[in-house]
């Protein structure tokens, strides 16, 4: 056979095989009477059934394919996590499929080590968002492993949601062209692993680029999955799918990172500043540089170990600018999202200042103009009484009830 007979038969099996999708996904919107063209997400219960894993599977591949030949930002909101950096570059893997360009932003700084070993040893390419970034020419915008759509950038209006796909509690109706919400599942990674066994994106692990994507999926699925703690039937599906193409070495390096000097000094200011409150422990560890933003969570993990205590709040003001805190719990009756959300409510544009998901959590709240205070010791002060009172209201104490023991 000739190369070139043989190249138009791939590519004759290759839409034979998309328009087979597409039928599929017309006859499943039919019968859930959704013929619009920005699909609204509101089976958060669909978990890990495979019928609902196939009708989603072949909905993203028939969007991606109404964006071919575009140009996709794929943001990452917050400070970079593995799960949300695993996802993000899987994406941008799956859209090369219907030649799309994309390109992964973040608008935070990689503070964790972790997290910066994991772009570094992977050689991601992802780019932090500055004032110099151009984001005009982009047709659309995706986002993942986030409560909600909300970006620190201006979107243009022509530029429109393509995908977001998220694990956590969900906010309201996300509408976009593409919408996967699936809080049965321990993590987004597992999802994305999921959409990759489609034959579409021929991911069959035989490059580096997909090692490398299987690698940070596979790390994403073990971080918010507590190393499967908390892990879901999606998230063991996935793995086990993942598993046969991770660079194991890597992985294991990746996942070893020596603790820095930096979290170690605030975890030793978090004990000493601590405060008990029958199974509760708070901590102020005051003000904290940017980059170790990351120790404030590792503190909170380390404390939850001690003995009798079953929830654990480390929060201190990062790079002058926030309040910046997280929540760990072993409680068995304590919902870390909604706990949260009722202490520090939302904003006046109806954001919350904070979330969470089964164990953890976490909350930032703005200083702003009390930022400009030059007594830094007056404001911090200030400061943690605020937040300690909101937190003895929340747990029904008096300030005097405090054990430091």
């Amino acid at each position: 056979m000739k190369l070139g007979t043989s190249i138009d038969n791939k590519i004759k099996e290759k839409e034979a095989e998309l328009i087979k999708l597409k039928k599929k996904v017309k006859a499943q919107q039919e019968l859930d009477g959704d013929d619009q063209d920005l699909l609204e997400e509101d089976d958060s219960t669909a978990g890990d059934k495979s019928s609902a894993f196939d009708s989603k599977t072949a909905e993203l591949i028939a969007t991606l394919d109404t964006a071919r030949g575009k140009r996709l930002l794929i943001c990452i909101k917050g400070y970079p996590d593995p799960d949300n950096i695993a996802t993000s570059l899987a994406l941008s893997y799956m859209a090369q499929a219907f030649d799309i360009q994309s390109t992964i932003v973040h608008f935070e700084q990689i503070s964790h080590h972790e997290n910066r070993a994991l772009v570094k040893k992977l050689d991601l390419d992802i780019e932090e968002y500055s004032d110099q970034f151009d984001y005009s020419s982009y047709d659309y915008y995706a986002i993942n492993d986030s409560q909600n759509t909300d970006l620190p950038i201006k979107i243009p209006e022509t530029c429109e949601l393509l995908v977001f796909v998220d694990h956590h509690k969900r906010l309201g109706t996300v509408k976009g062209h593409f919408v996967d919400i699936r809080e049965g599942s321990g993590s987004t990674s597992a999802i994305y692993g999921e959409y990759l066994q489609e034959p579409v994106f021929n991911f069959s692990g035989d490059t580096s680029e997909e090692s490398k994507i299987a690698t940070a999926l596979m790390h994403g699925v073990r971080s918010d999955t507590d190393n499967f703690v908390n892990a879901t039937p999606i998230d063991y599906k996935a793995s086990e799918f993942l598993s046969r193409f991770v660079d194991k070495d890597l992985l294991s390096l990746i996942s070893r990172q020596s603790i820095p000097a930096k979290t170690m000094d605030l975890t030793q200011i978090a004990l000493q500043r601590k405060d008990i409150r029958g199974t509760f422990m708070f901590s102020g560890v005051g003000y904290v540089r940017e980059e170790d933003r990351d120790g404030i969570g590792q503190c909170a993990d380390y404390m939850l170990n001690r003995e009798g205590i079953d929830t654990v709040v480390v929060y201190g003001v990062v790079g002058g600018e926030f309040v910046d805190g997280s929540l760990r719990t072993k409680s068995h009756v304590l919902d870390p999202d909604k706990w949260i959300k009722d202490v520090f409510g939302m904003d006046q544009h109806g954001v919350y200042y904070g979330g969470g998901r089964k164990d953890k959590g976490g909350f930032q709240i703005p200083l702003g103009v009390f930022g400009k205070c030059s007594d830094r010791e007056l404001l911090w002060i200030l400061i943690k009484k605020t937040i300690d009172e909101l937190f003895y209201n929340k747990i029904g104490v008096e300030d005097s009830e405090s054990s430091t023991d």
